[in-house]
């Protein structure tokens, strides 16, 4: 298998740049390969080295063995985890979001380091403020949003380095490129920040930025609102260069692949647009899409879960449905892309891992 084709997604939207895509080997159509009960999901997979690392609503952490089609260790931390784990070096980073199920008791709350080898605590911050954002790699160091209005920017041994105030709760998960830090605030503004804490530009847009997260191309920022705005900023100095409205909430992270720009929205569509802002096309479920498109460069197809319970396979160019998977509950995490195959949690508390599609050797 050529080396390009050897990324893994080691944390939500596959990369630091947020961008759903990674260089990775095509699912193309994907064939069942294994389900799992491991309890609620709704936070997404990570995926390195055959291992997959899966946190529940119900506060546990696992780790599967792909190949083998087993778990090789689990870790009960005791409150829901609806943010997503990150693989960095040889651990995995979670955090916790306490008032989830315990009725707005936070004071549990943590971020935490396990040993991704067999599943023992590194290092644990106490935080009394729950976290829907998913921690993102800085070097050695990590950034991630709280609901106390903050961004955190941690040291690898889990000590605060910094931390940016808002005015608002930070459910959006941060992004970065080139030293630079982007994320969104219930404030209403997308910032902009350097790696020591200082602020490089902050632009008003039209309401809340929820769970969506700024998706990075080299120059160009792409972010969605919970006022129903679809926005693409200058990633140099966040002037906005164009946006459109819609009647809901767009609360999906958008997917860049192949010069194409795709939100999922909560008036049940997904959107396509070029980088110019024109629309190429649009798909309708029954549900909500809260789950974020994710893609393999080299596919043909994208995938994302909607609220329906449905998994969906999208063409990227034109639009069409051309594979279609039922769950029995509702999909708001967003499908881990990795060596072939694709990994999707839902709340019905099952697993859900495919395969590329192999042609049966009697058939000629």
């Amino acid at each position: 298998m050529s080396t390009e084709y050897n990324e893994y997604w080691t944390m939500f939207r596959g990369n630091t740049k947020r961008t759903g895509s990674i260089k990775t080997k095509p699912v193309i159509k994907p064939l069942l390969y294994w389900t799992i009960e491991l309890g609620p999901v709704i936070s997404s997979p990570v995926f390195e080295g055959g291992f997959l690392y899966v946190s529940t609503l119900t506060g546990r952490i696992f780790c599967l063995d792909i190949p083998k089609r087993k778990i090789k260790w689990h870790h009960n931390i005791g409150s829901p985890i609806v943010s997503s784990p990150l693989i960095l070096d040889e651990m995995v980073i979670c955090a916790t979001f306490d008032s989830w199920i315990n009725n707005d008791n936070s004071e549990n709350n943590s971020i935490f380091s396990l040993d991704k080898n067999n599943g023992s605590i590194i290092w644990k911050l106490q935080n009394t403020s729950d976290i829907f954002s998913s921690p993102c790699p800085m070097g050695k160091n990590l950034i991630l949003g709280s609901m106390d209005h903050s961004l955190y920017f941690l040291g690898q041994n889990g000590d605060i380095i910094w931390k940016y105030e808002t005015s608002g709760q930070i459910w959006s998960s941060p992004s970065c490129y080139d030293n630079v830090i982007y994320f969104g605030s219930d404030d209403g503004f997308i910032y902009s920040v350097d790696s020591d804490g200082s602020l490089r530009w902050k632009s008003k847009l039209n309401g809340k930025v929820r769970s969506s997260s700024p998706c990075l191309s080299d120059d160009l920022v792409f972010i969605g609102t919970h006022g129903g705005g679809i926005y693409c900023l200058s990633s140099i100095d966040g002037t906005i260069k164009w946006n459109k409205t819609i009647s809901m909430p767009v609360l999906s992270s958008p997917l860049l692949v192949r010069d194409r720009i795709i939100f999922g929205t909560s008036d049940c569509r997904l959107y396509c647009f070029n980088l110019a802002g024109s629309k190429t096309w649009q798909f309708e479920t029954v549900g909500k899409i809260w789950s974020s498109p994710s893609a393999s460069e080299y596919d043909k197809m994208l995938y994302f879960g909607s609220l329906d319970s449905f998994i969906y396979g999208i063409n990227i160019q034109t639009g069409n449905q051309e594979w279609k998977f039922p769950t029995m509950g509702s999909i708001d995490s967003s499908p881990c892309l990795s060596d072939g195959m694709l990994f999707v949690g839902s709340r019905d508390g099952i697993l859900y891992c495919f395969e590329s599609y192999r042609k049966p050797p009697y058939i000629g």
